[in-house]
Order: C-alpha cells, then structure tokens, then sequence
C-alpha cells in the first residue's frame, strides 16, 4: 500500500558513485559541499523551484548542508539517522559512545583500512547491513539486488574521500573551495525540520541527535523510534511518509 499520494512527484537520485551516477572530470569528490552541490544542481535542471527534502544517512548529510545554504528552496527537511553539527556538547562518555560506534570512519582514514575496503567494498557494506540494524532488515534478494549499484568506478575513491575529508583527513576540491568554507563553520539551518532516529543505530548515537537542536532556529523535532535501527526507511515508514505528508500538507492546514 502506497504510503504517499499518488500525485505526489517523486525523485530518488543516485549518490556520486553509485549507481550509474558519475561525477565530471576535476569535481570527483565525496566532500558534503560537493553531495550539497549536485542536490541544488539537480532542483535547477529539473526546474524545481520547491521541495520538501528527505535524506537517510549520507542523504541527510546533504539534505542538510543544502538546507542551509539555500534555505528559500526547502519547504521542510525530513531527515533519518545522521545528525547535523560537530557534536562538542556532548559529554566526554557520549563523546566516546558516539566514537565506538563509528570506528569505521577512522578506519577508512588509515591506509590498512582503505586498502582492505577497496580491495573488497562489498565486504563492509554487507557486514553493516547485517550490524547497524535488525538482521533481515535488508533481505538477501535486496542484497543481490543492491550491490551491484556499487561496482560504479567511482565509488570506492567517493567513500574513502568522503569520510577522509570530513575527518579533516583529506583536503577537498578546488571547485567546491568556496561552498565547502562556508559549511565547515556549520552555519545554522533555517528551515523546519523533522529528524528520525531508531533507538538501537547500530552507527548513531541519539545523544548527537539532541546535541544539534540549537542548530536549527525555524524549529526541529528530534522523533527517538524505539525497536528501530540505522535503516528507519524500512523500519518505520509510515513515521517517515508522515513527516513528509506534515510538510506537504503544512501551508494548507493554515488556511
């Protein structure tokens, strides 16, 4: 059963570097100025002037950063899992909680750790399918049909890069210098946003989750899903299709 409207128009876009989704020659990049970059590029291409953003994961991360530099564009921020800001409010235990959690990030900014994931990315991948939720959240005939999208070129490069740069680790390209300065001082986000965060992430903390609500002066509800993990697409639709219907239906319940 549809969980939106059917006149609802919906676009999914593949991330830089998977999928069939190439990035040009001099902007290959898995910096958040430059996931932030194609998102707006692409509301242009598609003459959207509006829209209501939703974003899991790396998919907040740029929902986010976009909300924030072009915040006329976004009529409401739904976002799943990743929390926006540098987390310096949290206690030194959430701190270390939030660390323990994400060991991968480190590990991908090590040369034994970018080896081994590109000498084998289906093997990360799949172990956090199995780890970050419930297992059988993503079903084996997903999983066949999943990885492939990840045989792209570009992907491994994009994800290495990704985490090495947004742990200061790597430095980011020329053509987003600019855009990325202005996202490095985590500027506030000026756009109503619902966040939806499963309890029991198996890479999220819900301490991070909190630790940003000051980031967001046009208001933030943080929803904590219990018996939900990293996937909360899967896990809790009809809490996702509501937080996008809010915003959809928002102007309207006003009148």
């Amino acid at each position: 059963m549809a969980l939106l409207p059917d006149d609802i128009r919906v676009i999914r876009p593949s991330l830089r570097g998977v999928g069939n989704s190439i990035a040009s020659d001099g902007a290959q990049s898995g910096q958040i100025a430059a996931l932030a970059s194609d998102l707006l590029e692409l509301l242009d291409v598609l003459s959207i002037e509006e829209a209501v953003l939703v974003g899991h994961d790396w998919g907040a991360r740029a929902a986010h950063a976009a909300a924030a530099i072009a915040p006329g564009r976004i009529r409401g921020l739904v976002t799943l899992a990743t929390a926006y800001g540098p987390r310096s409010t949290l206690t030194q235990s959430e701190a270390l909680d939030d660390a323990a959690v994400a060991w991968y990030r480190y590990w991908l900014c090590t040369d034994v750790g970018a080896s081994s994931f590109a000498a084998d990315p289906r093997a990360l991948i799949s172990w956090a399918w199995g780890h970050w939720s419930a297992p059988g959240v993503i079903t084996p005939h997903e999983r066949e049909m999943l990885l492939p999208l990840l045989d792209n070129r570009q992907f491994v490069e994009t994800v290495i890069h990704y985490y090495r740069h947004g742990a200061t680790e790597a430095i980011g390209s020329a053509v987003y210098a600019d855009l990325q300065a202005q996202l490095d001082q985590w500027p506030d986000i000026n756009v109503p946003t619902i966040f939806l965060v499963g309890a029991n992430d198996g890479c999220e903390t819900v301490p991070a989750a909190h630790a940003s609500e000051t980031s967001f002066p046009a208001g933030i509800e943080i929803k904590v899903l219990n018996n939900v993990g990293h996937f909360v697409q899967r896990e809790a639709p009809q809490a996702v299709a509501d937080a996008i219907s809010f915003f959809l239906w928002r102007d309207l319940r006003s009148v």
